[in-house]
């Protein structure tokens, strides 16, 4: 009996042992890895992304006038349109606007723009429906002929 007693004490000690030395090492050595990784990509991620912020090219300026955050789910952005050098509204039919959420080791999410004129000459509100909070980048060019422009910038959905 003193014999099966010390038997079950030293295999429960085993078995401790063994169990508690092999859950701290591998929650230790996994666990800031893990972390490090995913902070390190979503750095990466939001350096390339703010990288991309606020850009204009070509005789015709385009601009976010909305404010940088925007709510999730149905959303209204407002964009400005004006001749880069007199800084003139420009009236055009050809505003195309092109709303993604760059992803990470995967394919961009994208959502549908519908274009119109607001109030004011040379603004357009752009109706579209944000499925994420997060930040969304839009590419934006106008076609007038002799007035040209491309223009990407960056909002957060929130």
């Amino acid at each position: 009996m003193k014999k099966l007693l010390l038997s079950l004490i030293a295999v429960g000690a085993l078995v401790t042992g063994c169990g508690g030395a092999s859950t701290p090492d591998t929650a230790t050595s996994e666990t800031p890895d893990t972390a490090a990784a995913t902070n390190t990509m979503e750095m990466e991620g939001m350096d390339s992304m703010e990288g991309m912020a606020a850009t204009s090219e070509g005789n015709v300026e385009i601009t976010l006038v909305s404010p940088d955050a925007v709510p999730m789910g149905d959303a209204e952005l407002f964009v400005a349109v004006k001749d880069a050098a007199t800084g003139e509204p420009v009236t055009t039919e050809n505003l195309e606007v092109e709303i993604f959420m760059p992803m990470d080791g995967m394919d961009d999410m994208t959502t549908e723009a519908e274009i119109s004129p607001d109030a004011e000459p040379g603004q357009y509100k752009v109706a579209t429906y944000l499925g994420m909070a997060g930040m969304w980048a839009v590419n934006t060019s106008v076609d007038e002929g002799e007035q040209q422009g491309k223009a990407h910038f960056m909002f957060e959905a929130q």
